[in-house]
């Protein structure tokens, strides 16, 4: 009898969920997005527990001081890489406290997110503590700012300015219409971008790259990091990079935000807060740590400080800010300098870079390269680390031709490389809950993350085994990196640093900065960074498929056909593809007889699903949207 009675409960209970299926799923799903909001509600808000010690925390203006003191008497400059997103970021906020007299600063992209307004915050409190003048230029295309926020800046103080550069409309917030207006009336124009990074502090300590100024650049997002490479450089005295922010801040092209229609507008009516309460720029207790770091002066010390090296001569290239008034008659000054240094290589250049497009003068530069056997190396963005793949579209359609015409030793970098948890802050975005933000945009990896399983990673005294595939427990996707760095060295003895991308927009539209060393040392250091990089654990090395009698000479036929109709390339089937080294296997370079032994062909979107998003928009664009190439 008792065993009847459970069977007939059971009964009982399949009964009334199959009666009432659709509302226990509905039921189900509610608990998990209910599960969802009280994850986002345990993130600590904001309380302002460092507000009695933010008056004391200076920054170290007396170390940088002394290493000013050194420069000015030496006449050497002294330089640092800066590698790691968020030890960057530490050397941001130091040096914007330990600022004297000015902060002059320069950029493409300044989202007002966590890291936009904790900078923010710090040049507010720069100015109005210690009087230091502020003034930020930064390129209007992609900045969606809020004019309200940026009327309460412009009222801030007269030593607090902010220019747009190239704004449409002369307008913060243009509508649609208007953008759509300019771009018709003046294509080159709208289209002409400040591409510049750079920070200036009391004209004498610089620091140029890559980086623009978000989370992304500095390892805080629970998704894509941007992978970057700064340089710090102490000068002698204020010289041409001094020069040049000037340039730029008188230009025609920068529009002060008071002069800017809807801004101006806001002011006049006086519809704005005024409030300088730190909550309003502070949503989360995440900065906790690096603001400490950032006024420890043995941390400084030892990061930065410890690290300088002294070289022997460093050496500004910028464009014009009238680079936006048309394209020029020849490459842009920071691209023809670049080329001409490369033409004069004898041994090695090595260049790194998102995006690789290359022009018709730096194509025929590389093959008069090829032919005097000097060696140049390319390393770039795999399709799945990317964050452009309209770009990476191009340069998919002409590898074939970078490989057997130009004889580059190419690698794309891996969006989870073995080397991850050096690379950025790993093991803490793994952990972290998240910003209101990641819940809203971040959704899934757009790669197969369990691809990046377990790895054996050398260490000393043996060996230990690194789990990849790991996601955040809260939304459940990797922390993963996309190559942003745009770097070069020539013959170990040359390097360059800034914001020049080898690409086709970089050349025409975009206006670009950049730092070239000379110095053997500093050279060791960046080429050491980027053979990292390129090692095998952490970037495929892309070469010409193993050949195969008959349908390779049908495949080359097919391709070759394809490739010489204009602006159209249908033919599917590429010659090349990317390469990961067999276990316990030597890393042989193409053209050594037991490449196609040591090298596992992995197709040409490894770690993308056939019919991902990205490999289909990727082949079309391939296909048909070449004739595009001079905007990438």
């Amino acid at each position: 009898m008792k065993k009847k009675k459970i069977h007939s409960k059971t009964q009982l209970f399949w009964f009334w969920f199959l009666k009432y299926k659709y509302i226990c799923i509905l039921f189900s799903i509610l608990s998990v997005v209910s599960c969802s909001n009280q994850s986002l509600q345990k993130f600590e808000p904001f309380v302002d527990s460092l507000h009695n010690q933010d008056l004391v925390n200076n920054g170290t203006s007396e170390l940088w001081a002394i290493e000013q003191q050194k420069v000015s008497e030496s006449g050497y400059p002294r330089a640092l890489l800066l590698n790691h997103g968020e030890e960057s970021l530490i050397l941001r906020i130091n040096l914007i406290r330990s600022a004297r007299k000015s902060i002059s600063i320069q950029t493409f992209s300044w989202e007002f997110d966590e890291v936009g307004k904790f900078i923010l915050w710090e040049l507010i409190r720069a100015n109005q503590e210690k009087g230091v003048k502020v003034q930020l230029l930064i390129d209007h295309m992609f900045n969606d700012h809020q004019p309200e926020m940026i009327a309460f800046l412009s009222t801030l103080d007269p030593n607090f300015e902010i220019k747009y550069f190239n704004p449409s409309a002369k307008k913060l917030s243009p509508s649609f219409l208007e953008k759509v207006s300019d771009l018709a009336v003046d294509f080159h124009d709208y289209n002409a971008r400040l591409h510049n990074k750079l920070i200036l502090i009391d004209d004498v300590f610089a620091v140029t790259g890559g980086r623009n100024i978000n989370n992304h650049y500095f390892d805080q997002v629970i998704g894509m990091n941007y992978k970057d490479r700064d340089v710090l450089v102490i000068l002698p005295h204020a010289q041409e990079v001094s020069k040049c922010f000037k340039i730029y801040w008188h230009s025609d092209q920068s529009i002060s935000t008071k002069e800017l229609i809807d801004v101006s507008r806001i002011i006049s009516g006086n519809t704005y807060s005024r409030s300088i309460n730190k909550n309003r720029f502070f949503k989360y207790n995440v900065f906790n740590e690096i603001s400490k770091k950032a006024s420890d002066e043995s941390i400084i010390d030892s990061l930065f400080i410890n690290e300088l090296i002294e070289v022997d001569r460093i050496e500004w290239i910028y464009d014009l800010p009238n680079k936006v008034e048309k394209a020029p008659d020849y490459n842009s000054a920071v691209s023809q300098r670049l080329l001409g240094l490369m033409k004069n290589a004898q041994k090695e250049i090595l260049i790194q870079s998102p995006y690789v497009v290359l022009s018709s003068d730096t194509q025929k530069a590389f093959r008069e390269l090829k032919d005097r056997e000097v060696k140049v190396v390319i390393s770039t963005n795999s399709l799945a680390a990317t964050d452009n793949w309209a770009t990476y579209a191009a340069n998919y359609n002409e590898k074939r031709v970078y490989l057997e015409d130009l004889g580059l030793e190419m690698w794309e970098f891996k969006p989870i490389p073995l080397g991850i948890s050096s690379m950025m802050s790993y093991n803490k975005l793994l952990h972290r809950k998240p910003f209101e933000r990641e819940y809203a945009y971040q959704r899934r990896n757009n790669f197969d993350v369990n691809k990046f399983s377990k790895s054996s990673q050398s260490k000393e005294g043996g060996s230990e085994t690194v789990e990849l595939n790991r996601k955040n427990p809260f939304l459940q996707i990797a922390p993963f990196l996309s190559l942003h760095a745009k770097s070069s060295v020539i013959d170990d003895n040359v390097s360059f640093v800034g914001s020049f991308n080898l690409d086709p927009r970089s050349v025409i539209y975009n206006t670009e900065l950049g730092l070239i060393i000379h110095d053997k040392k500093f050279s060791r250091l960046l080429r050491q960074s980027i053979i990292s990089d390129i090692s095998p654990e952490n970037s495929y090395l892309i070469s010409i498929k193993k050949n195969r009698p008959f349908l390779s000479l049908v495949n080359k036929f097919l391709y070759r056909f394809s490739e010489a109709i204009p602006f159209i390339d249908l033919w599917p089937i590429r010659p090349h593809a990317s390469f990961e080294l067999k276990a316990n296997k030597s890393p042989v370079l193409p053209g050594h007889e037991d490449f196609y032994k040591n090298w596992k062909n992995i197709g040409n979107f490894p770690n993308l699903s056939f019919f991902a998003k990205k490999q289909i928009s990727t082949r079309i664009f391939k296909a048909t949207g070449m004739i595009f190439k001079p905007l990438l």
